[in-house]
């Protein structure tokens, strides 16, 4: 039996056959109506880790009434905000426990669980402890969702590098097999070398700060990414973007200088950094003016990063590959680009966290 959609006013709501007798649909606008209490067992049953959910306990304010009136009560229902950081408006019917759900509304509130929990995270303030990590040791501190999966590429990485640069501390004859043969040599014989060593360079670092600020940063951007891409694809990518970023700087290096040796794994995370700019702009990193913590958008962080890094590469700064930093971001963004849409069709949750509904407090 049909009877009145909430939306449209045709007569074209049915419920569900052979599912849940609480729950109808519209053929004419495809929403969804709930009641008996449908739509919280519905979001429970959407997720393993919620047992029970109260949307009503959950709702963001009351927004106004709406023109639409409820299935049952024929009474006009309410507009209420989905979650208190999140606005979308859905109707709910203050009589009984009737829900309307337009269609592009219904992965939102079945996503509800998770938006509640990464928008808390997301939103946390900065605490003393956060001010004296950063004060201490000039490394960003970052707020983001968690992964759901182990990233174990990115702690395999952190480990080879780490590995690499103990074989360092063996003495100087060991260190200078390590630079000259696993790091970028353009004075290399054999071209097939260099090839290898587009790839092996970027796990050799020259010295202890080296390793430990590029290390802090693959280790709190690289689970996010890896989640949002998977493990091998990540890995492929970290690559590849190295890769990239080290012919970034072959190309604008001046020759007459004398020979290039270029080691780090710097180019590749610049390019995570393009893919976590297009990817994750709903994520905070802090700023440190002097005393003060200050979180900031990722566009704006990496704005002040890329700025650092074409002075540097204009006023001649020697010791740091500037060129290989911006080849790979360059890459990072171009490849985020690319694709994101990918991304965001294997990441509900974050393509919605993108969304402008999501209230972000910096």
């Amino acid at each position: 039996m049909k009877s009145q959609c909430p939306a449209c006013g045709t007569p074209t709501l049915r419920f569900v056959r052979g599912g849940d007798s609480r729950i109808a649909d519209c053929s004419s606008c495809h929403g969804l109506w709930f009641e008996d209490g449908a739509l919280n067992d519905a979001i429970s049953s959407e997720h393993d880790h919620v047992d029970d959910y109260s949307h009503e306990v959950n709702l963001g304010q009351r927004l106004r009434t709406s023109d639409r009136q409820c299935r049952r009560c024929r009474v006009p229902m309410g507009h209420y905000q989905l979650l208190s950081n999140y606005r979308v408006e859905i109707d709910c019917c203050p009589s009984c426990d009737g829900v309307w759900l337009d269609h592009d509304e219904v992965a939102q509130v079945m996503h509800s669980p998770l938006l509640k929990d990464a928008l808390a995270d997301l939103n946390k303030k900065v605490s003393w402890k956060s001010w004296l990590f950063q004060f201490f040791t000039a490394m960003p501190v970052e707020y983001n969702v968690q992964p759901q999966k182990v990233p174990f590429v990115t702690w395999t990485l952190i480990a080879l590098c780490t590995v690499i640069f103990l074989g360092n501390l063996n003495g100087p004859e060991s260190e200078h097999w390590i630079l000259v043969n696993l790091g970028l040599n353009s004075d290399a014989p054999d071209p097939i070398q260099i090839v290898l060593q587009l790839l092996t360079y970027q796990f050799v670092h020259g010295g202890l700060m080296h390793l430990l600020g590029n290390m802090y940063f693959l280790w709190i951007i690289g689970d996010n990414l890896e989640d949002a891409l998977g493990h091998w694809a990540f890995l492929g990518l970290y690559l590849l973007s190295g890769m990239m970023a080290a012919l970034a700087e072959l190309l604008l290096f001046d020759s007459s200088q004398g020979p290039l040796l270029l080691v780090g794994a710097s180019g590749s995370i610049a390019a995570l950094f393009g893919l976590y700019l297009m990817w994750f702009r709903h994520a905070s990193l802090t700023f440190m003016i002097v005393v003060y913590q200050k979180k900031l958008a990722p566009h704006w962080y990496f704005l002040i990063w890329s700025g650092i890094n074409i002075f540097g590469m204009f006023t001649s700064q020697g010791g740091v590959a500037w060129a290989a930093h911006l080849g790979g971001f360059g890459f990072g963004l171009l490849l985020g680009y690319v694709l994101r849409d990918h991304v965001m069709r294997r990441n509900p949750l974050i393509a919605m966290l993108n969304q402008p509904e999501a209230q972000i407090r910096r």
